[in-house]
């Protein structure tokens, strides 16, 4: 029996061995990184990277000069501090034509052949109109393919011309993480430090035919993960670190698949903290999104299905707390809680639900799209209403007491833009709003809007409906008070 053990034994040993050595880690310092915040520990990092053993990023401060690319299945864990250099930023010195990839500057020592950068210049108009100077239209991002003299050759050619007169510039401005490839796994408590501050203030945007928005990109955030193929990348995971401070987005997120981004905390991106677009099967859990200098917390932006985020924190974003976007569909929202922003939970999808969710402080909560559900909301400011075939049920609306909110909810089609949901089909049921002046306003063109069982308590009115609506209006068995009591100061 013994002998016929020794096989068997053999190979579970040589199995276990194996295994040990496909996950064993390799520290960064193996390959020459110091970790000192003076060194650029580019390279280093990339050659451990490129042995597709899994490593470690231990204690210290790696500073970096272009983005860091993992291989397929690669597990990182990330312990230190991985810090986005000073941009390299350098005046061109003669016009660029479009359609041809070079440009001269000023000084291309500090550049090298593979590194991401950015042409910008003053003429491009700010996006939206807005006073956010990063997010200008236009220009050009990609990788330097050749070097000669100070003559920079890009890896394609320019959509746009380029002229000192407009004081053309080009920036270093990569990613701290460049993810193309399926299966990589980042987690740790360490930090990605996108240092903001001493980036190039020009939006990036891929050079590519179906991209230049700078919405999904390549280059300005912690980390950028985009499939390299037609197809969406799967099976990521980014857990428990912090990202902070990057000239676009903290966490960018395009045409990926079965990806989890879990337990990450997302502080001062100068536009989005996380951004996901073009996916499908994600999941965005327990992650905390605070103090973007523009925009959003999470923003869903569009072509998501079936995606859930679920126990995330949003703080004082310039814009919004959590956005869903319309052009998507099944996205699934629990347990939020968004507190401080502009306006907190926007949900514009169509067949998406917010179950549990609460939000507080200045920011009012917008429900539009088409056959959504709202289960048990709890919102400390207003609600707004412009949907189709919505089920709104439970959870409360309310103001403080010595601050009541003007109107707690209102009802009615925001836009004239045709892609915007009509306001039919509105069920409102087993909802609490007090502390309202007004507590319900419905008004403009609506069909078909329901309050039922709903329990409402307004210093003026329960309910105000203006008079081209009442015939579309049921009110169903609602308690209703008014209180007449002396009035603060309304939101």
């Amino acid at each position: 029996m013994e002998n016929n053990m020794k096989p068997l034994a053999l190979i579970i040993a040589l199995l276990a061995a194996n295994v040990s050595q496909t996950h064993a880690a390799v520290s960064v310092t193996e390959f020459g990184a110091r970790g000192d915040g003076v060194a650029d520990d580019t390279h280093a990092i990339q050659a451990a990277l490129d042995t597709g053993k899994n490593i470690v990023i231990p204690e210290g401060t790696f500073r970096i000069t272009n983005a860091l690319r993992p291989k397929a299945n690669q597990v990182i864990e990330l312990v230190g501090t991985v810090r986005v250099t000073d941009s390299n930023i350098q005046r061109l010195t003669a016009d660029a034509a479009a359609g041809q990839p070079s440009v001269t500057v000023a000084n291309a020592s500090g550049y090298y052949p593979g590194q991401w950068v950015t042409l910008g210049a003053e003429d491009l108009k700010i996006q939206g109109g807005g006073k956010n100077k990063v997010r200008r239209e236009g220009g050009d991002c990609g990788r330097i393919a050749s070097i000669a003299g100070n003559t920079i050759t890009l890896d394609l050619p320019l959509r746009r011309a380029y002229t000192v007169a407009a004081r053309a510039r080009l920036g270093t401005q990569p990613s701290a993480f460049l993810i193309t490839q399926p299966g990589v796994r980042i987690h740790g408590t360490g930090v990605i430090d996108g240092n903001k501050a001493k980036q190039f203030d020009f939006a990036p945007a891929d050079m590519t035919p179906s991209k230049g928005r700078g919405e999904d990109t390549r280059a300005g955030c912690g980390i950028s993960i985009d499939s390299n193929g037609p197809d969406p990348i799967a099976h990521l995971r980014v857990a428990g670190i912090t990202i902070r401070d990057c000239i676009l987005h903290n966490l960018s997120l395009y045409r990926v698949r079965h990806t989890l981004i879990s337990r990450v905390t997302c502080i001062g991106a100068h536009d989005k903290n996380i951004l996901l677009r073009g996916s499908e099967d994600c999941q965005l859990i327990a992650n905390q999104c605070m103090d973007s200098d523009f925009e959003d917390g999470i923003i869903l932006y569009s072509g998501n299905n079936h995606c859930v985020v679920q126990g995330n924190i949003c703080v004082r974003n310039a814009r919004l707390g959590i956005c869903v976007n319309a052009f998507q569909t099944g996205i699934l929202l629990s347990g939020n809680i968004c507190r401080d922003n502009p306006a907190n939970l926007s949900l514009r999808g169509d067949h998406c639900s917010s179950t549990g969710d609460f939000c507080a402080g200045k920011g009012g909560v917008r429900i539009e799209g088409r056959g959504n559900q709202v289960n048990g909301l709890v919102s400390l400011n207003s609600v707004t209403i412009s949907a189709t075939d919505l089920n709104y049920t439970g959870g409360i609306i309310s103001g403080p007491p010595d601050e009541p909110l003007q109107i707690g909810m209102e009802v009615f089609r925001n836009t004239n833009d045709p892609r915007t949901a009509l306001v039919d089909g509105v069920r409102v049921r087993g909802v609490t709003i007090k502390n309202c002046r007004t507590a319900v306003n419905v008004k403009g063109v609506v069909k078909d809007v329901r309050f039922i069982e709903n329990r409402i308590t307004a210093l003026r009115e329960p309910f105000h409906i203006a008079l081209e609506c009442k015939e579309h209006v049921t009110l169903e068995r609602n308690e209703t008070t008014t209180t007449n009591a002396k009035e603060g100061k309304a939101k």
